[in-house]
């Protein structure tokens, strides 16, 4: 049995139900041979969907459960992956770094390659800030409201938002000293 079978076997099981019920009404109840044999052509189609088409299903839904975990599985690889080249690329800018303090320049070029010192800065949001500032007086109003206690709430924000209000105390800045790298342009 496959989907389409699934398909037809349901719209045939509507339109017998429809013609049952409508026998049943023109003869006032009264089962007669015609209805004996709806009777017995709709429990076979039940049977059939109950049995195959339930299986088919099952193993439809399997298959595409076990697609979902293997590629949640190939994600986090990838994502593992890309987490290990990153901090590989980060270990090597550090070592350029301190070669380049170690030499005392602030741009170094080999012969493919060149390097020029600069100060990172990374912007993140102090959420354990504005929950402890904020987080009394909405958690306050909302019970004034009327909002269970036992739903939660959120604070989301970005640090552009915070800058743009002057709420600068809420913005973490991380700065580290990095490089930038300079490839061999290509030849087209």
């Amino acid at each position: 049995m496959e989907y389409k079978d699934i398909q037809d076997s349901l719209t045939t099981l509507a339109r017998l139900t429809a013609e049952l019920e409508d026998q049943y009404i023109e003869n006032e109840g009264e089962v007669t041979p015609e209805a004996e044999a709806l009777e017995a052509q709709k429990d076979a189609l039940a049977y059939l969907l109950q049995n195959e088409g339930i299986d088919m299903l099952g193993r439809w839904l399997k298959s595409k459960e076990d697609e979902v975990k293997t590629w949640k599985a190939e994600k986090a690889a990838a994502d593992r992956r890309m987490k290990s080249a990153q901090n590989t690329v980060d270990f090597i800018k550090a070592k350029i770094t301190e070669i380049m303090m170690a030499t005392g320049v602030d741009k170094a070029k080999g012969n493919f390659y060149a390097f020029s010192q600069y100060v990172s800065e990374k912007s993140a949001v102090d959420y354990d800030g504005i929950v402890q500032e904020w987080g009394p007086s909405v958690y306050k109003a909302l019970q004034e409201i009327g909002v269970p206690e036992w739903l939660t709430v959120e604070f989301k924000t970005t640090t552009t938002a915070l800058k743009e209000a002057g709420e600068d105390k809420f913005v973490n800045v991380t700065a580290t000293d990095t490089v930038r790298f300079t490839k061999p342009r290509r030849t087209e």
